[in-house]
């Protein structure tokens, strides 16, 4: 079938977050599998192709104004022409994420041509506590419409599913070894590792605490993070670190240079980074409450409450004091990343979702 994945976040983007490395994993097993799969995304650097061909994906990116994109809301220049010509020779379209102009001009297009998509939110459906109005506003304009009018709904966990205001087919994010980097050896000062950003829902702010109770312990920070985020951390001199976005081999090297990642983040709907951080031999503290707690603790990974920073320290402090015991967690984590998230099996199901929309009679 030709399918069409509309998506803000695409490689090379990795700064954009976990969507970005979803959205490619998912179209290049969907091209393995024999469809024809066109992206239509965000040209978020000069250096990036208008159009190329990657892993067997045809991907065109859009320009959007600066301004925009630096929100995080691209507006897409171009691509409502594109689709006034194309959009009818595709068979159902995928879209990652509804609040957004590429989500915009691609749902008025798609209606025009009645073709049928998909919507996978990949958690941004709540609200999150950022940019309320901004998304309230969206929300009125076309969001609502946007995931009623939806042939189908995927969620990539049961927390994200509970949050859609429809049934959703739960389909997980599948995970990919992003590099071959080996472990280091561990040193004398504990090695801490958050991947992310500074969204509220990341809670990377709640780290300073933890900082506190283990002063033995050095922290690194990767992914991009504002002024006001690394002000908060500046009294702690040179036991943190900004690293900024890294991709492939150097995010590999982290994971693997890392004794423990630590993940407080109350707002994921899956969490890609502790079993990224597992298939490199890494353990990881993650708190529960949402879909990444819900995954990472059915794979055998550490999950602690929610909110409960004293048993989020006691718990890293634990895997520090017992590596023996962390290394057995992570080897739990990356079998079960083997076995139930290849993007293989993931990309066969959302398959599956895409026949059986296009079999059914709903208008």
């Amino acid at each position: 079938m030709r399918v069409l994945l509309v998506t803000a976040f695409y490689p090379p983007a990795w700064a954009t977050g976990g969507v970005a490395r979803a959205s490619g994993a998912l179209t290049r097993e969907l091209a393995r599998l024999g469809h024809d799969v066109v992206v239509a995304t965000t040209r978020w650097s000069s250096g990036d192709a208008v159009q190329e061909d990657l892993n067997g994906v045809r991907v065109r990116r859009f320009e959007s104004p600066r301004w925009l994109r630096d929100r995080l809301f691209p507006w897409p220049h171009g691509l409502a022409g594109y689709l006034t010509q194309e959009a009818a020779s595709f068979d159902i379209a995928h879209l990652a994420g509804h609040r957004t102009g590429l989500a915009f001009v691609a749902w008025r297009a798609l209606r025009r041509a009645r073709v049928r998509y998909v919507l996978q939110t990949h958690g941004t459906y709540p609200h999150h506590a950022a940019r309320r109005v901004a998304k309230a506003l969206a929300d009125r304009l076309f969001g609502h419409a946007l995931v009623r009018e939806a042939a189908a709904l995927v969620a990539v966990s049961r927390a994200e599913a509970i949050d859609l205001p429809r049934p959703a087919h739960l389909i997980p994010n599948g995970v990919d070894d992003v590099g071959c980097a080996e472990r280091t050896p561990r040193g004398p000062a504990p090695r801490l590792l958050f991947v992310g950003n500074d969204a509220p829902q990341k809670r990377g702010r709640e780290l300073a605490v933890l900082l506190r109770t283990l002063p033995e312990a050095r922290l690194t920070f990767v992914g991009p993070f504002g002024p006001a985020f690394r002000r908060a951390f500046r009294h702690f001199g040179s036991r943190v670190e900004f690293c900024g976005v890294l991709a492939s081999e150097a995010i590999a090297a982290a994971y693997a240079g890392a004794d423990l990642l630590v993940q407080p983040a109350v707002g994921e709907a899956f969490g890609l980074a502790p079993f990224e951080a597992a298939l490199r031999g890494t353990a990881a503290v993650v708190a529960g409450g949402h879909g990444s707690g819900e995954w990472f603790g059915r794979a055998g990974g550490c999950v602690v409450a929610p909110n409960g920073t004293e048993a989020f320290g006691a718990a890293v402090r634990a895997r520090l004091d017992e590596p023996e015991r962390a290394a057995s967690e992570a080897q739990a984590v990356a079998e079960f990343a083997h076995r139930e998230l290849a993007w293989p099996q993931v990309a066969r199901r959302v398959e599956a979702v895409y026949r059986e929309v296009l079999a059914s009679d709903r208008p």
